[in-house]
């Protein structure tokens, strides 16, 4: 059971109970031969919404700066050059722009940018005083559109008949140009370096402009509202529980039912327990009605990571206050006897854990496209707030009713793995894909402090493997798992190892990890990233000396994407060509969630067992508010 599900009776009965944890069926996996039933990132230019990135035929030298440094503050009164001409030869790679700001002290630590999390270099004791910095400017619309047209090759090719989907995402108000020397800034007053990764991984919310409707997705109404620090309030007095013995010997909450949380909330029971805590269902006393309260273990790291995850909460409900776009959110606070209790509301069970009670007979092709839609409108609205969520998977996805019909199945389930497939007789549909996403207490703002490694191993990037830094990429390389996981009924990328787990990327993807990628992997092998030893010759290193056999035959026996999902139908087709643009190993060219909510896989009609048990819903609404009254 997760964190905010609940239960209603025996005719809504739902998945068992788990732990926190994803069971591993690897083991399993290796011993019985049967699969596992387990824009380019930009800153948000109205002018130009082209979701990847420039060619990269001409790169301008630092000569080209260097040679008339002297007469800089001349060359600002010159009259603007001819871009048509400067862009005749392809879209450069890098604009060297140089700022009258003082070099940071060489001895300051490193910080985190506003943009991809990358380690600066030390800066040389003999460094000029003026600033490089790198800027992606806009181009006019003839190289724009020779550079459109070349990043077709780069790319997939589009399903038969979906041409339209690349222009629809290349296409955009180009006569309304950024200025070529206009420099976004992050929130923070400090003054980084920047790479153009960095820049182009800044969302519109760091500028604080509001973004087109786009695939159903309204996009923000006005500037960001960052939240600061949330205000927590003493829920106990000191004589209350003086006489019991409160936390455990690891600063957990003893939860007793029927005791109270302050003067408000009522325990309930237990739902589940993890290392920041324990989550238990509790009455509300004031509105009448049961709410999920997280309650922190009284340890100062978990209540310092609760601050965090409390700006973040507040931040969703002050840009989002009649919840359209799916998160969950806080609905109060407080402090009792040193911990701190994050109260949310009540929901059902998570998609792994309907998942798991089915058996892992996936969800319908309905199902998959509605929860689909769902998670990457949320994922945009984060990333137009400058969110990173960086822990997605089903168990973060919540139902707001697992209420399900059993249906005839009699198939083969599909498999992401060539050993013999397993046949499942029938298997439950939900009623309802309503979903929400939970679970903010790793979610990163952009620009601020990024730890090494996010993401739980299952839907981790391969940037962040690569020790590469991560930005809001790694959501979507995560949702593309997630997204394979409701087809197959398993998880994809089943690992513990990184070298293993690269190289079943290469497996799936039927290609190597991008050299450029590994080019930056080694330049950075002398700062510690241990990455670069998985390499040799700029390729992948596996298997190795110390491979196990069961390594070998686990990668070995993976499928090909395209054969995971077989392209048999337009459907099918859109679905794979997603797909391919969410798994690009390089973040940079990756298909961002407004872009992919424009995919024409949207718009492809599906009848299944999903659409048949949505029309069973409206009969049963009255009996699940039957159930809610019946638990009060």
């Amino acid at each position: 059971m997760t964190p905010y599900a609940k239960d209603y009776g025996p005719q809504f009965q739902q998945p068992t109970p788990r732990g926190f944890d994803r069971h591993d069926l690897r083991s399993s996996i290796l011993s019985s031969n049967l699969p596992s039933p387990s824009l380019r990132h930009e800153i948000f230019d109205s002018s130009l919404e082209s979701p990847y990135p420039s060619h990269n035929s001409l790169t301008v030298s630092h000569q080209c700066l260097d040679k008339q440094s002297d007469t800089w503050a001349g060359r600002k009164q010159e009259k603007m050059p001819n871009w048509n001409e400067f862009y005749k030869n392809g879209l450069p790679r890098e604009i060297i722009v140089i700022e009258d700001t003082p070099e940071p002290s060489q001895h300051a630590p490193n910080a985190p940018t506003s943009g991809y999390h990358l380690i600066q270099a030390p800066v040389p004791q003999s460094s000029a005083s003026k600033k490089r910095k790198i800027d992606h400017i806009t181009t006019p619309q003839e190289p724009y559109e020779r550079a459109k047209e070349e990043v077709r090759n780069h790319l997939p090719s589009a399903p038969t008949g979906k041409s339209g989907y690349l222009d629809t995402l290349l296409s955009g108000p180009q006569a309304q140009t950024r200025s070529s020397g206009e420099v976004a800034q992050p929130n923070s007053g400090q003054k980084r370096k920047r790479t153009r990764l960095q820049l182009e991984a800044e969302p519109s919310a760091i500028l604080g402009t509001a973004a087109p409707a786009i695939g159903g997705y309204p996009g923000l109404s006005g500037p960001v509202i960052r939240s600061k620090d949330v205000a927590v309030r003493i829920g106990h007095t000191a004589s209350t529980y003086s006489a019991r013995k409160i936390d455990d010997d690891d600063g957990h909450y003893i939860v007793v039912p029927e005791t109270n949380l302050t003067s408000q909330y009522q325990i309930k029971k237990l739902l589940g327990q993890g290392t920041f805590g324990k989550v238990v269902q509790a009455y509300d006393y004031r509105r009448n009605e049961l709410v999920a309260v997280k309650v922190i273990r009284s340890v100062q790291k978990y209540r310092d990571a609760a601050k965090i995850e409390l700006r973040v909460l507040q931040t969703l409900r002050q840009n989002d206050a009649e919840n359209k776009y799916r998160c969950i959110h806080l609905r109060d606070c407080f402090d009792f006897y040193g911990h701190t209790c994050i109260v949310m509301d009540l929901l059902d069970s998570s998609l792994f854990d309907f998942l798991k009670g089915n058996s892992f007979v996936p969800f319908p092709n309905s199902h998959i496209q509605s929860f689909a839609k769902q998670l990457l409108t949320s994922v945009a609205f984060l990333h137009d707030l400058g969110l990173i969520h960086t822990d997605l998977k089903p168990e973060n996805i919540l139902l707001r009713d697992a209420s399900y019909q059993t249906f005839t199945y009699n198939r083969v389930v599909p498999s992401s793995r060539t050993t013999p497939s397993r046949q499942a007789p029938q298997r439950r549909v939900l009623l309802s894909t309503d979903i929400r996403l939970i679970d903010f207490g790793s979610a990163t703002f952009q620009d601020e402090y990024h730890s090494s490694v996010v993401s739980t191993r299952h839907y981790r990037a391969p940037e962040i493997i690569l020790g590469l830094g991560w930005s809001f990429p790694c959501d979507i390389w995560s949702i593309g798992c997630i997204l394979v996981e409701f087809f197959t009924g398993d998880a994809l990328f089943q690992t513990h190892d990184n070298l293993e787990h690269l190289a079943m990327m290469e497996t799936v993807l039927d290609s190597r990890v991008d050299m450029d990628l590994v080019r930056q992997v080694n330049k950075m092998a002398n700062r510690g990233n241990g990455a670069a030893s998985y390499f040799k010759r700029l390729k992948l290193c596996y298997p190795t000396a110390e491979t196990t056999r069961g390594s070998r035959r686990f990668v070995r026996t993976l499928k090909k994407l395209d054969e995971i999902i077989p392209p048999t139908n337009g459907f099918m087709r859109s679905f794979l060509d997603l797909l391919q643009h969410m798994f690009v190993y390089d973040p940079a060219r990756r298909i961002t969630a407004k872009q992919a909510l424009c995919h024409p896989w949207f718009q492809e009609q599906v009848c299944d067992d999903g659409t048949e048990a949505a029309k069973l819903a409206p009969g049963r609404a009255h009996l699940t508010q039957h159930h809610k009254r019946a638990q009060l």
